[in-house]
């Protein structure tokens, strides 16, 4: 928490420090700033001038002037995304992985996002839920349970996933300082700060698992003398994963006129942060209750860049592709209460996740 303290204040310090420096002072080409106006620039409607009052130097004279609202829908689908986990044995030879399971996050979800623009900040909200039940891919469960050889994958299954209640919610807050770089009011630069909350659920179902059978029963081995399988009908492990990200980043974008009917809009954002876990998985097919519960914490990676062409004044449509990297570690505990099993450990304790995604979308501006 200290070094979420830290880079937030790093982030006041760097937003505000230019806005003083331009108190009563200005750079050449650039719209004057003073104490005067100072409330009316951060939270003012724009335009900030009027048009009478704008007078072009060719470059860098003001911040750009879009809508103050804008509503985006998109339709969002993931790629080659997975959600994992994996512990370590608590006992000796304390070998990790001692278990390992993946869940695939490929299917839809529906992209809802909506963004208040001032002069000089804008505030946004982002909202997302998944819309199909079945994901493309296969859950993987695997362990490594022999003493004797801790390389030795002794149990692996694949089963079929279903997405169940997925959804995610962030929020940031940005401020443009283009034009106290200089630039010209085609680009924008917009150092932020975002929150986000993601909640996936997966329930693996209908399955097949199989065991090396020298490990576990030589005399139930096949006639192959390898491996065992054995068919895992219905429901068996019901999963679910909260992160909650804490993000400091950059947004940018630059703005090309190819035409007077044809103008695109290319966008880039880069976000750093702390992350906290929680997962919680019920194997429902082991005897008594079985639970298993992890609270880790780590760091998390954002990325996305898009190209957007403007339709109409107050309507675009575009195409981007996110990218989220999570990596987390901490500890575990399980409990079987029938069974009198409670046990607690963080040897080889670890959560994480890659999402990578397509996202067509339109906005409306107003």
């Amino acid at each position: 928490m200290n070094k979420t303290l830290i880079l937030s204040a790093m982030f006041l310090v760097l937003t505000f420090l230019p806005a003083a420096a331009q108190a009563g002072g200005g750079t050449a080409g650039t719209g004057k700033t003073t104490w005067q106006d100072l409330f009316s620039d951060v939270l003012g409607h724009y335009p900030l001038k009027s048009q009478d009052d704008i007078v072009d130097t060719g470059s860098n004279h003001r911040l750009s002037q879009p809508k103050n609202w804008v509503f985006d829908f998109g339709l969002q689908r993931f790629l080659v995304s997975h959600t994992s986990y994996e512990i370590g044995n608590s006992n000796e030879p304390f070998q990790r992985p001692l278990s390992r399971l993946e869940f695939p996050m490929n299917t839809w979800w529906l992209d809802f996002r909506l963004r208040r623009t001032c002069p000089r900040w804008s505030l946004g909200g982002r909202a997302g839920l998944s819309v199909a039940r079945n994901t493309d891919g296969r859950m993987k469960d695997s362990d490594w349970e022999y003493d004797g050889n801790t390389d030795m994958l002794t149990t692996y299954s694949e089963s079929a996933c279903r997405a169940e209640q997925n959804y995610h919610f962030r929020t940031d807050v940005d401020v443009n300082i283009s034009d106290w770089l200089g630039l010209p009011s085609s680009f924008e630069i917009r150092p932020l700060f975002a929150f986000q909350f993601q909640r996936l659920k997966f329930m693996a179902h209908d399955g097949v698992q199989w065991t090396n059978g020298i490990y576990n029963d030589p005399d139930a081995m096949d006639i192959d003398g390898n491996i065992n399988s054995l068919e895992l009908a219905g429901d068996s492990i019901h999963f679910r994963q909260d992160y909650y990200m804490y993000q400091i980043g950059m947004r940018g974008s630059y703005e090309l006129k190819l035409s007077k009917y044809l103008t695109i809009k290319t966008s880039g954002e880069a976000d750093w942060g702390p992350v906290l876990g929680y997962n919680e998985d019920r194997h429902l097919l082991r005897r008594g209750t079985m639970i298993c519960t992890m609270n880790t914490y780590g760091n998390s990676l954002y990325f996305t860049a898009g190209i957007d062409m403007i339709i109409a004044k107050t309507i675009t449509a575009g195409i981007s592709m996110d990218y989220m990297r999570i990596r987390t570690s901490g500890g575990t505990r399980h409990t079987n209460i029938p069974r009198g099993q409670d046990e607690s450990w963080s040897n080889g304790v670890k959560a994480w996740s890659d999402q990578t995604s397509l996202i067509g979308h339109i906005a409306y501006a107003f």
